[in-house]
């Protein structure tokens, strides 16, 4: 009998602690406006406390789904993922600014998160060398941003790493052309290089392409080189 009182009164005594919690936080912004409990939110999250953070936005969005505030809200919770760099973090807030671009086409803060968005496949990017897929995905958000919000204040900045997403597709493209130059392939190395001065003119990695290019085609048709050609090629 004694055992089963104890293992009530523990039962209820942890049900209690669980509740209790959850019954403080709705005590709390239940006595706020929605700005104070965004505000909340903000505090927590300039201290880095990310999941109180997005115990306030969370309450917000979820409270107020259609309204301005609540829609920033949601992008609040996505901005804390972003700032948290790892990957399953960086993935959370991938998913988070892809559903609210989605979601709300005409909301006046869709550029911010097609700019995010693309941060956030730049973010996973690896290198020339590695898969190229968060590049390219990267610089499909970044067009987006250029194209269908020309006048948006993140128009600029995705102009900035639209370039750098250019350039790392093109950095790849030279980086094959060389080793298929080492390995003797030098057919696959032109038709790479061709590839690259097509598709990425002005990036610095078909300045470097173009006298190489002229290299290989001059081996191939067994003349001679130019001067800077047989330069770049030592």
């Amino acid at each position: 009998m004694k055992k089963t009182i104890l293992v009530l009164l523990l039962t209820t005594s942890l049900g209690c602690s669980t509740r209790n919690p959850e019954q403080r936080f709705l005590d709390e912004v239940g006595n706020l406006t929605k700005d104070e409990i965004v505000a909340r939110g903000d505090a927590a999250a300039n201290r880095k406390r990310w999941e109180e953070a997005r115990r306030y936005y969370s309450f917000v969005a979820d409270a107020f789904p259609n309204d301005p505030l609540g829609r920033q809200a949601a992008l609040k919770i996505a901005d804390t993922f972003f700032r948290g760099r790892d990957v399953e973090s960086l993935t959370e807030a991938q998913l988070r600014y892809r559903d609210f671009a989605n979601r709300f086409p005409n909301d006046p803060q869709r550029p911010y998160a097609l700019l995010m968005l693309g941060k956030c496949s730049l973010e996973q990017a690896r290198g020339p060398l590695r898969d190229l897929t968060p590049i390219k995905e990267a610089l499909a958000s970044f067009v987006q941003v250029m194209e269908l919000y020309p006048e948006s204040e993140f128009a600029a900045e995705a102009a900035v790493l639209r370039t750098q997403c250019v350039e790392q597709l093109a950095q790849h493209e030279l980086v094959v052309a060389r080793f298929y130059q080492r390995l003797g392939a030098l057919l696959g190395a032109k038709r790479r290089l061709e590839y690259l001065l097509a598709n990425y003119p002005d990036s610095q990695a078909a300045q470097e392409g173009a006298p190489l290019l002229e290299s290989i085609r001059a081996t191939l048709a067994g003349g001679p080189l130019t001067s800077e050609a047989r330069r770049r090629n030592r």
